[in-house]
């Protein structure tokens, strides 16, 4: 009895294994699917993939459109770079001191550490795709 006592308190002190996440496998996402949805007064978020794969840390995409005339955040950065793919609209990228004119069909670079942000300059809603693949730790 005490023994099991002894190995209860003792595996209690031990930290949770947490099951390892599978990489993604091929896969297509459809148009109509999203991991999760969010909606506000000046645009949506549809989320595509947020998982590891067999070469990434994490891979994360999300489709955004954007409203006409609003910025999608105050300028910000983060260790990750991003690709945006521009499908729609004509958006003003900010990166670092630099603001540049991005036409539908253009493909955005940002890079690590550099501060950005997009703001869509045109009379109807933006809409991109943003990748941002993030290394192994």
């Amino acid at each position: 009895m005490r023994r099991r006592v002894v190995l209860a308190a003792a595996s209690a002190l031990l930290p949770l294994a947490v099951p390892a996440q599978p990489p993604l496998r091929s896969v297509v996402i459809r148009p109509d699917s999203a991991r999760s949805f969010s909606t506000t007064a000046t645009g949506s978020s549809r989320s595509l993939i947020d998982t590891v794969t067999a070469t990434l840390g994490k891979l994360e995409s999300h489709v955004t459109k954007l409203a006409p005339g609003v910025q999608s955040h105050a300028p910000h950065r983060h260790v990750a770079e991003e690709i945006i793919i521009l499908v729609r609209g004509t958006l003003d990228v900010y990166q670092g001191d630099a603001v540049r004119r991005a036409p539908p069909g253009s493909v955005i670079f940002m890079a690590s550490n550099e501060p950005h942000a997009v703001k869509n300059v045109g009379a109807d809603t933006a809409m991109y795709y943003v990748v941002q693949p993030m290394p192994k730790q």
